[in-house]
């Protein structure tokens, strides 16, 4: 077991901070401990008391258990699970649709640009039609200039 239990821990709460949008700076002061020995935790760098535990569990507003490896599954896998489960159906849709859809998708790039607010990336891309001409795109008259 060695070294692995902290690594582990502190995957867990690493995910489950990330999964709640805290900084480091909102994470301490949520847990009341240092922001510097927080990033020694989730990198497994420190070992944690029972009390530290639990201030980091109260942080993240969870219970402790959830933060330890049990029965073989993610003990972060049951949060995000239970977080799909209350999403609403087209959210729950748009995420499976992101997750089964290749990489290279171009209906899955529009809408990670438009995730990350990339207009630029989130326009469609045309497809070439059989005359060489891009669908989609406009004609050249119809361009304003400096664009």
């Amino acid at each position: 077991m060695g070294d692995t239990l902290p690594r582990e821990v502190g995957r867990a709460i690493r995910v489950l901070r990330l999964l709640h949008g805290l900084s480091y700076a909102e994470f301490a002061e949520k847990a009341r401990l240092s922001a510097t020995y927080l990033r020694q935790v989730e990198r497994g760098e420190r070992d944690l008391g029972l009390g530290a535990l639990a201030l980091i569990a109260q942080g993240l507003n969870c219970d402790a258990r959830l933060l330890l490896p049990g029965d073989g599954r993610s003990p972060v896998s049951a949060v995000v699970a239970d977080r799909f489960d209350r999403a609403p159906e087209a959210l729950q849709e748009a995420l499976l649709f992101l997750l089964i859809e290749p990489d290279d998708s171009p209906k899955k790039q529009a809408i990670l640009a438009l995730i990350n607010d990339d207009p630029e990336r989130a326009r469609p891309r045309s497809r070439p039609r059989p005359d060489g001409s891009r669908s989609g795109a406009p004609s050249s008259s119809s361009r304003r200039p400096g664009r």
